[in-house]
């Protein structure tokens, strides 16, 4: 099963990193290269990326079909996802747990990818 690890900067996490100190700050975004490396050696690791999180937009639809492009202004944006292959919720969730964000509520996001399957199973 496919989740999508997404890591959020909320202003939690913001608090989060500004009361560590240099070393713990640096402790902690070690701690990213640690999870990657071990979801690497066991072929968990699918993708993830790090992302712009000052450039971030939402996208509607306008009334004649055309896409209106505004920044994104609430208290929560993404700043980088992992995307794994796991045996299932407990283990993707397990994963999650590790990256310093998960200590404070708004943090982390797990969401499972559907596949075609899943839509099927929908259908029929």
């Amino acid at each position: 099963m496919k989740y999508l690890i997404l890591i959020h900067v909320a202003p939690a996490v913001e608090a989060l990193f500004a009361a560590m100190d240099d070393d713990e700050r640096g402790a902690a975004y070690q701690l990213y290269w640690d999870i990657e490396s071990d979801l690497e050696h066991t072929g968990e690791l699918v993708d993830s990326k790090a992302v712009a999180a000052d450039t971030q937009s939402t996208v509607t639809r306008a009334d004649d079909g055309s896409a209106v492009v505004t920044p994104i202004t609430g208290d929560i944006t993404v700043s980088g996802y992992y995307l794994v292959d796991v045996t299932d919720e407990a283990r993707a969730a397990a994963i999650a747990a590790r990256f310093p964000e998960a200590a404070v509520e708004g943090g982390i996001r797990l969401a499972r990818v559907w596949t075609q399957a899943d839509f099927d199973a929908m259908t029929s």
